[in-house]
Formats: C-alpha cells, structure tokens, sequence
C-alpha cells in the first residue's frame, strides 16, 4: 500500500511540482552563501566578539552586568548581582566548588569589577 501511494505522489502532478521545487538551482536561493558573507562583513562590533576586550564590547560596568544577568544567569554562567549598594555577589548558577576550591572571593566592590573587566577609569 505504501509503494502504490509513494509511487502514485511522485509520478503525479503534486509529485511533479514538488521534485520541480527540490531540484531549483542554487543561485535562485535568497540566502545564499554571497548574502551570508555581506551580511556577515557589515555587521559591525558585537557583545559577542570575544576578541575584543570586555571594556569595550560594552559602554559601562552597569551595561556589562546587566548583558550577563541576561544572558548568562539562564544559562548557568557566572554573573553577579548586587547585594548592596556598590557591592556585587558572585552568582555561580549550578556550579559546585569541590572541597578546598570553596573559598575563592564571592562579593566584590564596585571598584574591584571596574578594574577587573577594564571599566576604571
């Protein structure tokens, strides 16, 4: 039963316009690779470029922090949330120190992040 209908689609004319479809060359493609690679060339800075340092991908310390609480915390990447005014915690989403790697730093002033992502001025 199968094969009678497979056979019956192809060889008829909904069969025909599909295969007619299938088979269109590639240049009539609207996407094609030369539209990628234009699109690719024109795009500009991005936050995502991890060539460019992070003082400036971003304007600011606070653009920055809020990029990651966005992005990151979903994702369970590290970011880091104010506790205090000009004070951050480190938030580390599912991740789990094992024994003796516990103690590293887990709140930061506002002064240390700057230096750290190269914000100070």
């Amino acid at each position: 039963m199968l094969s009678w209908l497979l056979k019956n689609v192809v060889s008829g004319a909904a069969g025909a316009g599909l295969l007619g479809a299938c088979s269109a060359a590639q240049g009539n493609v609207a996407n094609s690779d030369q539209a990628a690679q234009t699109a690719a060339s024109t795009k500009g800075k991005s936050v995502t470029d991890e060539n460019m340092p992070i003082n400036q991908r971003f304007q600011s310390l606070d653009e920055y922090l809020a990029w990651l609480q966005q992005y990151g915390a979903p994702a369970d990447h590290a970011w880091y949330k104010e506790i205090r005014p000009g004070v951050y915690e480190l938030q580390t989403g599912n991740f789990r120190p094992l024994e003796g790697e516990g103690q590293a730093q887990r709140t930061f002033t506002r002064e240390e992040l700057e230096k750290k992502f190269g914000f100070s001025k």
